[in-house]
């Protein structure tokens, strides 16, 4: 079996990196003893330092921001002191394009390869293998990772150049926010209007109106009272984050993505930074007055 490497394998990493266990030898590196435990168990090869991971050719990194993603693979005993020309980075981190540009134009001038394949779909679409991949590269660089990529899902796409994965993938997110919190405005509308939020949910997926809110967010999540999606409310101001500041760094105004941003920092308020998405069932019940949940 072909040895790669996979550095952070934490709530999203983990999942990702059980994927490729099915096909490949897998030296892990986190700084988190209970997530390298947690796959050591699953079979990977616990690694201790990025000396270590850098013996391979193939390395995955998946980490909370772009800055630590540069940190690691540029910063002090960092990854590309150790690589080996025609090494390939693939970092699956919801990072910044500006930022995996940067380290794109200064790896090259050490024949490395960096890859931005950011995901969408979360830990139970990588589990499943259903996670859509996004691959920021050059064409020849696509085809040589497609193979590594489809062992973590069926789903993967040539986004373009290094960063538009990136790209897509913020700007993904942003879209996502502004549909859920239209979707709750208009729901919570209507309850109050004395209708169903059961009925109202069922019609609005078959007719025009529908989106992911309408399909998974509100039946999954909110009207069956489980009340957890597994994503937290500060993942996705990171994420909105990033595309906001993609819009301003264009000179380009976003006034719905800017709004649904503030309306995510009142829940964020209310029920802390790490809260469940779902919870802003509760802050638009409270603003209407009504009951959402079962």
């Amino acid at each position: 079996m072909e040895k790669i490497s996979f550095v952070g394998v934490g709530n999203m990493g983990g999942p990702l990196c059980e994927r490729l266990l099915k096909k490949y030898k897998v030296d892990i590196f986190d700084l988190n003893p209970t997530n390298s435990k947690k796959m050591h168990k699953l079979g990977a090869i616990t690694s201790h330092s990025l000396e270590e991971v850098s013996n391979n050719k193939i390395i995955f990194l998946c980490l909370p921001t772009s800055q630590d993603v540069e940190k690691i693979v540029l910063g002090k005993n960092s990854l590309s002191q150790f690589l080996r020309p025609d090494s390939i980075i693939i970092d699956m981190t919801t990072g910044e394009p500006s930022i995996s540009r940067r380290i794109k134009n200064k790896l090259s001038k050490n024949f490395i390869h960096f890859i931005d394949a950011p995901v969408s779909g979360g830990p139970k679409g990588a589990r499943e293998g259903t996670i859509a991949i996004m691959a920021g590269c050059e064409k020849k660089e696509f085809d040589i990772l497609k193979p590594y990529l489809n062992t973590i899902s069926k789903n993967v796409f040539h986004a373009g150049k290094i960063g538009d994965g990136h790209s897509i993938k913020a700007g993904n997110n942003l879209l996502n926010l502004i549909c859920r919190m239209a979707t709750f405005e208009v729901i919570s509308l209507l309850t109050k209007d004395g209708v169903n939020p059961k009925n109202a949910i069922e019609i609005i997926q078959k007719s025009s109106g529908r989106n992911y809110a309408t399909e998974i967010t509100l039946p999954d999540n909110i009207l069956s009272g489980k009340m957890h999606q597994g994503f937290t409310a500060a993942l996705m101001d990171k994420d909105a984050s990033i595309a906001l500041k993609n819009g301003l760094n264009l000179n380009i105004e976003l006034p719905l993505g800017s709004l649904s941003k503030e309306l995510l920092n009142e829940t964020m308020k209310a029920f802390g930074n790490d809260t469940d998405m779902s919870n802003i069932a509760l802050t638009y019940e409270n603003k209407f007055k009504i009951r959402l949940r079962p």
